[in-house]
């Protein structure tokens, strides 16, 4: 009987694998033979969300839902430019689901593309849900369009903050919070009932900066001074007439009516999937004969391994898998640099150093450019601080050096409910992470200087990566998160670029000529098809949790680590839209 649902599971993924195959070599006989015309002009769209690894998602390409990374986008974009059978590109942009640092990644390489002379044209598809990051990015097309019936307001950026104090006293639990220093707000949110002045203060600097990011972008692509876009702003023109009279968009009209406008009315769209599947090689494309290691550092700094859900949600950057890469990738003679790719708000602050380790091991031997997506926040900072060159967004989210630990005294709760706990020990510490008590005096002063070390040691690795002294460290750590335009100006970030920009900072730190391709070679590697679905199988339930339960599992972050864990975590998350 015991191995009835073991002999279940085996011939679940033994069925599934046949139909993995089935379902490939369908696509196959169907995608044969596809090309890329001369004068194609392209139709992408930008919308949802855009992983950072997304390489070879077998499940998801099975079914047609195959979502492309971030850098398959960015490298789609470049190529249309670089392609001489592309005659033009339209982006549909519809509503995004990433934060200002991808924004600005993805806009970027539509300015780049438009440096090849090609035409660029914008087609914003958004109603009253929002609308100034998604106008933000199609700012950069030449042409920008809009439906008749569309609402594509730009009213400027909202953050908001929780408090969860007053939540503890209802339920009868003490919440001890312990942060280094006054800015490591993850304390705050969870011990708070408002704002203190440093939160307050670091809030306001983050949206003022990403806020004259928006407004400079807008001004200088639409002609127009950063005086007159506030205004804009304020006024909060949506509708197709206001949007016109403002300078926004160009015109109103259904996409039909700009596809016979730009291909003929016999023409037709070449659907940017079709264009990223058909479009390599590139004519008159050299070989490529020299390669480099992307390593991905995603989601919250863990012990063990990496984790990932075969069908989306959420990651983790595990010390051991990550220690394997660095290693495997410093050895390979045939990898001349590391770009190491980190989107990652922080975690175990153990987890971090050993990663920490692994990466300035690794750049003892090749140069390591570290590339800062959305996040790259305390932890995720940490594990940064090794790079021989660190480049960042503007609007990436970095710093955050400092340290908390979280602590719930759940004892009353426990009494409301009738349940009564006896505790014994041999110790004067044995109950110090015991969640039925408070911390003794000693107890606090033990997990105090515990922690003081730590943040010590974070200063430390930090000031011996960036070639700072310990006390401008310091200064600009205490937990505050910095914007990536912030973090240049105080020295945590060498230079403001993207993927493609830190690819080519990985190329000259190499000697490797930039207009030279090089191959990438990616880490860590994906685990087999059976290994995946047999841990899916095994472990969890098909398919990602709703979008608001993913909210409460990354406020309340801080439990899901092992009781008495000092962490590196950023101090929220910090959403801006």
């Amino acid at each position: 009987m015991a191995d009835r649902p073991v002999r279940w599971r085996r011939r679940v993924i033994i069925l599934l694998i046949l139909l993995v195959v089935a379902g490939f070599a369908t696509r196959a006989w169907r995608q044969r033979g596809g090309s890329v015309d001369s004068d194609s002009w392209v139709l992408l769209d930008l919308q949802g969300s855009y992983a950072e690894d997304g390489a070879d998602d077998t499940l998801a390409r099975l079914f047609g839902e195959a979502t492309p990374s971030l850098l398959d986008l960015l490298l789609t974009i470049r190529d249309a430019g670089e392609d001489p059978r592309v005659a033009g590109l339209v982006v549909r942009v519809r509503p995004l689901a990433v934060g200002w640092a991808k924004a600005q990644e993805i806009r970027d390489a539509l300015i780049s593309y438009r440096a090849s002379g090609k035409p660029l044209h914008a087609y914003l598809e958004l109603e009253l849900g929002g609308g100034s990051m998604e106008y933000y990015v199609a700012s950069a097309a030449g042409h920008i369009h809009v439906p008749p019936g569309a609402a594509a307001p730009v009213t400027g950026l909202l953050a908001q903050y929780v408090f969860l104090g007053g939540v503890w006293e209802k339920l009868d639990i003490q919440m001890q919070v312990l942060k280094i220093r006054e800015y490591k707000t993850f304390g705050d949110m969870l011990s708070e009932k408002k704002m203190t002045p440093w939160h307050r203060e670091m809030a306001d600097a983050l949206l003022d900066s990403l806020y004259g990011q928006l407004v400079d972008g807008i001004a200088m692509q639409r002609h127009l001074t950063p005086a007159v876009v506030r205004a804009l702003i304020d006024q909060g023109p949506a509708m197709p007439a206001e949007l016109i009279r403002a300078g926004l968009v160009d015109d109103a009209q259904f996409l039909e009516q700009l596809r016979v406008a730009l291909v003929g009315a016999d023409g037709e769209w070449l659907k940017g999937e079709d264009y990223a599947g058909a479009r390599r090689p590139l004519p008159n494309a050299p070989s490529v004969r020299r390669k480099m290691a992307v390593i991905y550092g995603v989601g919250a700094v863990v012990s063990g391994e990496s984790s990932s859900n075969p069908t989306g949600g959420e990651s983790t950057m595990g010390a051991d898998t990550l220690t394997a890469a660095f290693v495997e990738a410093s050895k390979d003679d045939d990898v001349e640099a590391i770009v190491f790719r980190v989107d990652s708000p922080g975690g175990s602050a153990l987890a971090a150093d050993l990663i920490w380790q692994a990466a300035d091991a690794a750049r003892a031997l090749k140069p390591v450019v570290v590339s800062m997506s959305d996040v790259a926040a305390s932890g995720g900072y940490y594990v940064a601080a090794p790079g021989t060159k660190i480049l960042a967004s503007p609007g990436t989210l970095t710093g955050s050096i400092g340290v908390v630990l979280a602590k719930p005294n759940v004892r009353g709760l426990l009494a409301k409910l009738g349940i009564n706990t006896v505790e014994m020990q041999r110790g004067d510490l044995a109950s110090m992470l015991s969640v039925n008590e408070n911390f003794t005096p000693k107890q606090l002063a033990r997990v105090t200087a515990t922690m003081d070390y730590i943040y010590d040691l974070f200063v430390q690795r930090v000031a011996a990566g960036r070639s700072l002294d310990k006390a401008q460290v310091n200064e600009v750590g205490r937990g505050r998160v910095w914007t990536g335009a912030q973090a240049v100006e105080h020295g945590l970030v060498d230079e403001l670029g993207g993927f493609l920009t830190a690819i080519n900072a990985a190329k000259t730190a190499a000697g490797i000529p930039l207009e030279e391709k090089v191959g990438l070679v990616f880490y860590p590697k994906h685990k087999s098809l059976v290994q995946r679905l047999g841990k899916a199988l095994g472990t969890r339930v098909f398919g990602a949790a709703p979008v608001w339960w993913q909210h409460v599992q990354r406020a309340t972050a801080a439990f899901y680590f092992q009781p008495g864990s000092v962490l590196t975590l950023m101090p929220e998350e910090i959403v801006i839209r």
